[in-house]
């Protein structure tokens, strides 16, 4: 990833780079991660899951291998991909079963079925972008105070106020399956990069010799036919604080899920939205927050960390090749932000 910023363009200060994992993940041939690396990473991330959120989980894999057995005994078109009966760490219904080595399993089992995760690149050249109204949130600063009075006709002006520019000339290249972090000050411009990049234009505009494309597909024709395969998860959490967690949940799900899931294979598609959203809220920590309204500032609900959660949770399920997270630790403990 390479940034270009021209000399008349001083308020712009973001850093970004891939972060590639090196040495440390190792991959087989066909580009998939090892089972080794699979293993290490789920033993890590189990570790984190509470013991009622482990239970819960544990319950739907034993749902999951029963129903697939069931159905690969009649159907020749579903593979078996209940485990060996002579590894019970690989058995839900075993008392030895152990979820961190259950899941990798699984999820190689249904690499090997043609099941894979999908991802997309954005590559963009000469980047310049604008933002007049609302999207304009410029960090002040003491010779901003000392001048207000100076300015009075900014705030008194009722016609169309000039846009000022946010990022200047900017190049970058952001393969698939690469995580991008974007470091900057506040007020320049971090935010702007990842609503830009997905598509999140509402008072933005984009310069005419600015060019984005996700694999090839220009960003006019990405927003018009694949709309939600990038997702912008903004710092200010929006809910409609009525609804439950679960419903809220369910809902994103239902929006994602297809007519003939794979994952999920026998069950109707209200079904497969509805187990997705219960494997999503153990593993984020939500089980206990099923039939809890999310709530605002004004309406009583979740806590500021379960609401965050919510956020992370809608996104996993939107299953998107690229997804922009704008400041997603905040009110998250430690342990929440490491897992």
């Amino acid at each position: 990833m390479t940034e270009r910023r021209s000399s008349d363009s001083p308020t712009v200060d973001v850093e970004f780079a891939p972060i590639r994992s090196g040495a440390r993940t190792r991959t087989l041939s066909d580009g998939s991660l090892s089972m080794a690396t699979r293993l290490h990473s789920a033993q890590r991330d189990t570790m984190m899951i509470e013991e009622g959120d482990r239970q819960e989980l544990q319950r739907i894999a034993t749902s999951i291998s029963q129903r697939r057995q069931s159905l690969a005994a009649v159907s020749s078109g579903i593979p078996d991909l209940t485990p060996d009966a002579q590894d019970p760490a690989l058995d839900p219904m075993s008392k030895d079963f152990d979820l961190a080595q259950w899941l990798p399993h699984f999820m190689q089992q249904l690499q090997n079925e043609g099941v894979s995760l999908k991802t997309a690149g954005v590559a963009y050249k000469d980047l310049s972008v604008s933002g007049t109204g609302a999207a304009l949130q410029l960090q002040q600063t003491l010779g901003d105070v000392i001048q207000a009075p100076m300015r009075i006709g900014e705030y008194l002006s009722f016609g169309k106020k000039e846009p000022k520019r946010i990022l200047n000339k900017f190049d970058g290249l952001l393969r698939g399956g690469e995580l991008l972090i974007v470091l900057g000050r506040p007020g320049s411009g971090c935010s702007t990069l990842l609503k830009t990049i997905t598509g999140e234009l509402e008072g933005l505009g984009i310069g005419e010799s600015s060019t984005i494309h996700y694999n090839g597909i220009s960003q006019k024709d990405m927003m018009k036919e694949f709309k939600g395969e990038t997702t912008y998860n903004q710092e200010v959490d929006k809910h409609f604080p009525h609804l439950t967690v679960g419903q809220t949940l369910e809902f994103a799900a239902s929006c994602r899920m297809p007519s003939n899931p794979v994952l999920l294979a026998g069950q109707s598609r209200e079904e497969s939205c509805a187990v997705a959203t219960k494997i999503v809220m153990a593993v984020c920590g939500l089980s206990h927050t099923h039939n809890t309204k999310v709530g605002n500032d004004f309406i009583r609900g979740v806590s500021g960390g379960e609401r965050k959660r919510v956020s992370i949770a809608e996104m996993i399920l939107a299953q998107s090749p690229m997804a922009a997270w704008d400041n997603r630790l905040v009110e998250l403990s430690e342990s929440q932000s490491f897992y």
